[in-house]
């Protein structure tokens, strides 16, 4: 099972640097063809809504953000609040990252991320997490074996 920063669907939708754009593209047609469980905190909604309107129109990442939400499973608040607050406290990491962080304890999934700092933070919480950018190949063959 899996969780997918935003990172990786911003970077997926909106080619802003050519490498990010493949290597997301790449992880999230791996994650398609072979079928795998895709999980996200509810707050990913939102966050993912934010980023893209930035740069779409609002009809344009309404569209986005509702068919992405068809193909993962959305972890409510209230299953993740006490999880993610212990790991704020533990890690003094980003709110935000926190409930990507129990997001994946929660579900037993690994995290995949285009953010160094959330990855950092989820090694420390004691989650297996590739940072994209870096560990590219590393998370593919992790894909593949699950």
């Amino acid at each position: 099972m899996i969780v997918l920063d935003t990172s990786v669907f911003v970077d997926s939708i909106i080619p802003f640097d050519y490498d990010r754009h493949r290597k997301s593209a790449t992880v999230l047609e791996v994650i398609s063809k072979k079928e795998l469980e895709v999980f996200e905190p509810r707050l990913f909604v939102v966050e993912l809504s934010a980023v893209l309107a930035r740069y779409r129109p609002r009809d344009v990442v309404a569209g986005h953000v509702n068919e992405i939400v068809k193909y993962v499973n959305i972890v409510e608040y209230e299953q993740l609040h006490e999880v993610a607050l212990d790991v704020a406290l533990s890690t003094g990491c980003r709110a935000v990252d926190a409930f990507f962080i129990s997001c994946a304890k929660e579900t037993n999934s690994i995290l995949i991320s285009s953010d160094r700092v959330q990855i950092s933070n989820a090694k420390k919480a004691g989650i297996e997490a590739y940072y994209l950018l870096e560990e590219y190949n590393d998370s593919l063959a992790k894909l593949q074996k699950i």
